[in-house]
């Protein structure tokens, strides 16, 4: 395991909270919908939202938008909004008008709300005949407009796929493609059953217990393979150099997505990071450790690729920060919450024995991707090389509700350890890679950097002095270095140019280090 990171002055929380309610199962996906099975997942959505969203919300607000959004399923539904009541009209017919609560109970609104849909599947053939996970899509898809575009809700299959990256899943360990009469293997978990039988990429699958997978959807082919860990699958493969096909059958293990892949590159260590779910910081914890392990070639430093790396578990990101750290804020989060109040601080031990690292980013680089990425700049432990980072600087919570489904909900914000906040700002490289918007040579580029006085300084300093507020700032801010979401081997080249080169390397960690005492 990484070393644990500890949090002073706050609650500690992961950044996924799963709340089941203590509720019978869930119908099937494909159930009828009942009036009484709705008040119940309404009422711990209202509820789970009104009180963990990041900003004060009206429930007034989340009715009537959700109530709207049914003319997603028949769109002759229309919800006129008269204050104290809302009228719901189908083909321009009236069809009366509920009465809405003042208060801000939860079960007042759900009650209310599932009058409405009562009302609607009364009138519109489309509503009463859309089963319970059509309708909890329709009302919680509206339910959310109002709220920021990252807070979501995702029906119950959707969920179980969501459950399965972060989490992992029963299956075999391979990445694969249905095309034409058979599924391609794309790619194989080292560590996986697929892997102990031998199986290689390019292998072609054409049946599943004896079933031709030909005219199967890409949907079909991932349940057939997924299933109860310790289960048999058998199925028939073709290999391009074997001219007869061959049967194997592969135990079902726990599997969770590769994240992490490392190479080495005459001496330094290039270690890419795609996503973050429950196994990310170990993973990089071990290719460190393989790494500094081969004694006939020391290594000159790290290259840690973080580019298009959308993020996902916050304390993954927390424990990759901490891998390089001995000391020191890695990130602090605060929002409406009690338990969103959070401070994340390093503990002693820099498993990369405080080797030079060089961070890539891009504009796709967000939220978990951040964190490590900030937290490594600010404590001056890390350049960082590419473009302007995406600028995802809230944390959002995983909600389970009755049937399975889930409202990933925007609970917190996050405040880099020098201070700043990072939602629509992001990560400034110290070396900037899109010139004007154009790509440059590592040439030209480490040419222009040795020639800078302290204009790099300058330019950290007007960026972390944006602070934890909104301003006209961070869009100027923004385009000193515009964002760009191509990964060019430009910045590898420049990252390892740097690791040959201390004298460099240390200035501009200088230019980029505040003095972070006493915040």
């Amino acid at each position: 395991m990484a070393k644990g990171s500890k949090v002073r002055h706050t609650f500690r929380l992961a950044s996924v909270l799963l709340l089941a309610a203590c509720v019978s199962p869930p119908p099937a996906t494909d159930a009828a919908y009942t009036d009484s099975y709705g008040k119940e997942v309404l009422a711990a959505g209202f509820s789970l939202i009104s009180d963990r969203y990041i900003d004060p919300i009206s429930l007034h607000d989340l009715a009537v938008s959700g109530i709207t959004g049914l003319s997603s399923i028949d769109s002759q539904l229309a919800v006129d909004d008269r204050g104290n009541g809302a009228q719901l009209t189908y083909a321009n017919r009236n069809l009366g008008t509920v009465n809405l609560p003042t208060s801000q109970n939860p079960e007042a609104w759900s009650a209310v709300t599932a009058r409405a849909i009562a009302m609607a599947r009364n009138a519109s053939p489309a509503v009463a005949q859309a089963d319970a996970e059509a309708i909890f899509k329709a009302v919680f898809d509206g339910m959310v407009k109002p709220l920021d575009g990252f807070t979501r809700y995702s029906g119950t299959q959707r969920a179980t796929e969501h459950r399965a990256l972060r989490d992992g899943f029963g299956g075999i360990g391979v990445s694969i493609r249905m095309e034409d009469e058979s599924a391609l293997i794309l790619s194989v978990n080292e560590t996986g059953p697929a892997s102990d039988a031998k199986l290689q990429a390019d292998d072609r699958m054409t049946h599943v217990e004896g079933e031709p997978v030909a005219g199967w959807t890409q949907r079909q082919l991932v349940d057939q393979l997924r299933g109860k860990i310790g289960t048999k699958l058998r199925f028939t493969i073709k290999r391009p150099e074997q001219p007869q096909p061959f049967e194997v059958s592969v135990t079902r293990a726990h599997i969770v997505p590769v994240t992490v892949t490392s190479r080495r590159e005459d001496n330094v260590a290039i270690i890419r990071v795609v996503g973050f779910n429950r196994e990310t910081a170990l993973k990089v914890e071990n290719a460190i450790k393989a790494q500094l392990k081969d004694a006939e070639r020391p290594l000159n430093g790290i290259i840690l690729d973080l580019r298009s790396n959308p993020g996902g578990l916050l304390d993954q990101a927390v424990e990759i920060a901490d891998t390089f750290l001995d000391s020191g804020d890695i990130i602090l989060t605060f929002g409406r919450h009690p338990r969103s109040l959070q401070r994340f601080v390093a503990t002693v031990g820099d498993l990369s024995q405080g080797l030079p690292l060089v961070i890539l980013v891009n504009g796709n680089s967000a939220s978990a991707s951040e964190v490590v990425t900030a937290a490594l700049q600010d404590q001056a432990r890390a350049i960082v090389v590419g473009s302007n980072s995406f600028g995802k600087g809230t944390v959002q919570t995983v909600l389970q509700l009755p049937n399975k489904g889930e409202i990933t909900l925007t609970w917190s914000r996050l405040v880099t350890p020098s201070g700043y906040r990072l939602h629509q700002l992001g990560i400034l490289p110290s070396i900037c890679t899109r010139a004007d918007g154009q790509a440059v040579t590592a040439d030209r580029l480490l040419e222009e950097v040795k020639s800078e006085t302290e204009t790099l300084s300058e330019q950290f300093s007007r960026w972390r002095a944006t602070g934890n507020r909104d301003n006209s700032d961070r869009e100027t801010l923004r385009g000193l270095c515009p964002s760009d979401s191509s990964s060019p081997d430009t910045d590898v080249a420049i990252a390892k140019n740097l690791l040959a080169n201390p004298t460099l390397y240390r200035d501009l960690i200088r230019k980029g280090t505040i003095n972070l005492a006493g915040r």
